[in-house]
C-alpha cells in the first residue's frame, strides 16, 4: 500500500470516517472536497481568529519570498492579523527612508513588544552600487538589540526522531545580545596621539580610559563598549535552560588576554553560586559544584570534538555569533 497520499485522496479519507461532521456542514463531501483540496484551502463562513498585536519586520531574498507564501496561503486566510504593524526593512527601503523605517520599527517593537523578523541583509560595497543606494547601510540587528534591551539570543540543535544529526542530545547557546564590535565606532587616522576618556552622567570628573601613541601613516581606530547590567538576567535564563534541557553549561570568554572580559564570567559564576549551584549537583550536570570556564579558542575545538551534545554554552556577543554559526555547521 503507498503510504504517501496525495492531499483529496487524504481529505475524501477524513471526510468518511467523519460522516455526521460532514452532514453538519450542509454541504456534501465533493464541495467539501473542492474547498480543501484548492487555496486558501478553508470551508464557507469560516471565522478567522483574531491575531493579537506584532510588529511584522519583512527582509528580502528567498526568505521574504517564502514567507509571502506563508502568508499568502496559510495565515491571511486562518488569521485576522488587522493588529499587526508592518515594516519593510529591504535596503531599497531603508535608502529611500533615510533610514526612519528602522527607528519606526525599533520604536514599534519597543511598544508592543512581540516581534517577527524575516532576515535582512546588510549590503556589501558591490550591493550598494548593483542597488543603486545612495550610502552604505548598517546592520539593522544592532539598532534593535539596543532599542528592546536585548539580553540574549537563544540557539538549540533541533533534533528529528530517525535521523542522524551532527550531535545526538541537545545543545544550547546563549548569546549576549547587545554589546561588542557590531556597535563600535571607528575612524581612520594618522600618526598621532589618542585619548579615550570617560565622561559619567553625574557629572563627576572623567577618567581618561586609554592614552597612546600611534606611529604608524595609517591607523583604524575602533571604540565600543560591552554592557553589563542585564547579563545577570541572561545567566538565570541560561541556567535555566539547562537544567530544563539537562546539559551542561559552560560559560566562554577570552579573559585571560582580553582582562575586560572578566567582568562577564564574574556575574554569571555568582549568579550561578547563588542561585543554581546546588541544583546542578543535584543532577548529576556538574557534580563539583564548579561553573566550566572555556577559553573560546578551547570552545571552538571542543564544539567539533563533543558530537553527543549534552552542553550549554553562554558568551560575548561576538563569540556567539561565531561558535553558533560552528555549532549550526557541525549539526
Amino acid at each position: 500500500m503507498n503510504r504517501f497520499l496525495t492531499r483529496p485522496v487524504l481529505i475524501r479519507k477524513v471526510l468518511n470516517s467523519h460522516s455526521s461532521t460532514v452532514s453538519n456542514l450542509q454541504l456534501s463531501k465533493d464541495e467539501i472536497l473542492r474547498c480543501l483540496s484548492t487555496p486558501p484551502y478553508v470551508l464557507p463562513h469560516h471565522k478567522k481568529i483574531s491575531a493579537p498585536p506584532m510588529v511584522y519586520i519583512s527582509g528580502e531574498e528567498m526568505t521574504h519570498y517564502t514567507m509571502n507564501l506563508i502568508l499568502d496561503q496559510w495565515i491571511r486566510p486562518h488569521l485576522d492579523i488587522s493588529k499587526w504593524d508592518f515594516y519593510d526593512l529591504s535596503c531599497k527601503s531603508r535608502d529611500a527612508t533615510g533610514d526612519k523605517v528602522l527607528k519606526d520599527a525599533v520604536a514599534a517593537g519597543k511598544r508592543i513588544g512581540s516581534i517577527f523578523k524575516e532576515p535582512t541583509v546588510t549590503p556589501s560595497a558591490a550591493q550598494v552600487v548593483s542597488l543603486g543606494l545612495k550610502k552604505p547601510l548598517s546592520s539593522p540587528n544592532g539598532a534593535m538589540r539596543r532599542g528592546w534591551n536585548g539580553i540574549t539570543i537563544s540557539r538549540d540543535t533541533i533534533h528529528i526522531e530517525g535521523v542522524k544529526l551532527g550531535f545526538e542530545r541537545p545543545v544550547l547557546f546563549e548569546r549576549h545580545a547587545v554589546g561588542g564590535e557590531y556597535g563600535a565606532g571607528w575612524k581612520s587616522v594618522g600618526a598621532g596621539r589618542l585619548v579615550t576618556t570617560f565622561f559619567p552622567d553625574d557629572g563627576s570628573s572623567p577618567t581618561f580610559c586609554d592614552d597612546r601613541v600611534l606611529v604608524d601613516d595609517e591607523n583604524v581606530v575602533v571604540t565600543y563598549h560591552n554592557p553589563l547590567d542585564n547579563v545577570k538576567d541572561l545567566a538565570h535564563h541560561f541556567f535555566q535552560r539547562c537544567l530544563a534541557a539537562h546539559v551542561v553549561p559552560y560559560v566562554v570568554t577570552k579573559k585571560t588576554v582580553f582582562k575586560w572580559q572578566e567582568g562577564f564570567w564574574t556575574i554569571m559564576k555568582a549568579v550561578f553560586d547563588a542561585s543554581y549551584k546546588q541544583r546542578f549537583i543535584d543532577s548529576g550536570l556538574v557534580p563539583d559544584g564548579n561553573l566550566k570556564h572555556l577559553i573560546s579558542d578551547a570552545a571552538t575545538m571542543q564544539i567539533i570534538r563533543w558530537t553527543k551534545g549534552g552542553f550549554g554554552m553562554a558568551a560575548h556577543n561576538y563569540d556567539g555569533d561565531m561558535l553558533t554559526d560552528e555549532v549550526a555547521q557541525v549539526h
